[in-house]
């Protein structure tokens, strides 16, 4: 299932930490970042959607803290 989060990233390389983290989670089928729109993509298991998206957030604090996803 494809779900769309807002999240506050401002230059192309911190966003492609963004989808490199995301894509290395388990259970993402794929993921795609636009900065331009401020959006981050997630297509995974729909029952575990909820449980992704805050690993992928925990994992970015970690990488680059300046990155916000919106939950």
């Amino acid at each position: 299932m494809k779900k769309t989060y807002k999240i506050e990233v401002d230059c192309p390389v911190c966003a492609g930490k963004l989808e490199k983290c995301a894509k290395e989670t388990a259970g993402v089928a794929s993921c795609s970042v636009n900065v331009m729109t401020q959006k981050l993509v997630i297509d995974a298991d729909a029952a575990a959607q909820d449980q992704i998206i805050h690993e992928i957030a925990e994992k970015m604090k970690k990488i680059d803290d300046d990155i916000v996803i919106h939950i």
